[in-house]
């Protein structure tokens, strides 16, 4: 067992370096295009790249467009794979978050995008299908989600509502997609005469990426990207809007320790830390 998650780890550390590769190939070629436009006499307007950094923004009118709607979830997709095993986002490691056997994951945090954003992988030994089923009930995992919608980590500031696009995918070689994207607008969702009470937020592509594991188990991917218009928060509590760190801790983190204690739980090797609930608790509780 010790030997397969080593195994395991030591695949994961080179995917991740095979990624670290390929963004410096990246940062070195865009390094080059622009030295080659500093020396370029002539005055040009390139535009050609703005596409890669940019988000395209969904508006309420797509939600009653089923043809737009099956296009907007494509995007995301697609969207989301790139940050999730390419190199959309500029990711660094996660201080003090070594990677290691007994750590939760690998985990990464943005350096400098749109929002904050925040990514994780890590083996667990439960199937694809149930860790979907886990990763979408998102209030079992995430204490401050108080419904699928709605971000609040304090009282001090209104509370951030999303209303969002969520697109559930298998994919070739076993691999399932949940991801997951913010339709714009402040009068969208179920309840749009309470939206008035919240601040609207942003989620931009998100998501988990499952994959099945040589041995069993499997390899999670999990990003998520969100704007939280952090302008809206009093100064003293603004690392809990900009702070990708944050996100990581609250969410990716959170999500992979609730689901490597049903791995544990189902396996009988469980160790209750603080906060964390046995599962005839968490029934009773629910």
């Amino acid at each position: 067992m010790v030997n397969r998650k080593l195994s395991a780890m030591n695949k994961l550390l080179m995917e991740e370096n095979d990624r670290l590769q390929k963004h410096v190939s990246q940062l070195l070629y865009e390094n080059g295009y622009m030295r080659q436009q500093l020396h370029t006499t002539s005055a040009v307007t390139d535009t050609s790249c703005e596409s890669a950094f940019t988000t395209p923004q969904h508006s309420l009118r797509d939600a009653n467009n089923p043809a737009r709607l099956l296009s907007i979830a494509e995007e995301t997709l697609t969207e989301f794979l790139s940050k999730a095993t390419g190199t959309a986002v500029d990711w660094v490691q996660m201080p003090r978050m070594k990677p290691s056997p007994d750590s939760v994951g690998i985990f990464a945090i943005s350096q400098s995008c749109s929002g904050v954003a925040a990514r994780a992988y890590v083996l667990v030994s439960l199937e694809p299908t149930k860790i979907v089923e886990i990763l979408k009930d998102r209030t079992s995992w995430f204490r401050d989600c108080r419904n699928l919608e709605v971000y609040a980590p304090t009282t001090l500031a209104p509370t951030r509502d999303f209303w969002t696009l969520r697109y559930t995918t298998s994919l070739e070689n076993g691999r399932h997609v949940v991801c997951e994207r913010s339709l714009l607008g402040s009068g969208g969702g179920s309840n749009a005469a309470t939206a008035a009470q919240f601040v609207r937020g942003e989620m931009l592509p998100s998501g988990y990426l499952i994959r099945p594991c040589d041995g069993g188990g499997s390899v999670i991917h999990i990003v998520d990207h969100l704007n939280f218009k952090p302008w809206s928060a009093p100064e003293v509590i603004g690392p809990l809007y900009e702070s990708s760190k944050v996100v990581a801790q609250k969410m990716a983190i959170a999500a992979l320790r609730y689901i490597r204690q049903l791995a544990q739980e189902s396996s009988g090797e469980v160790v209750y830390g603080l906060g964390r609930q046995p599962a005839i608790l968490r029934t009773l509780s629910q």
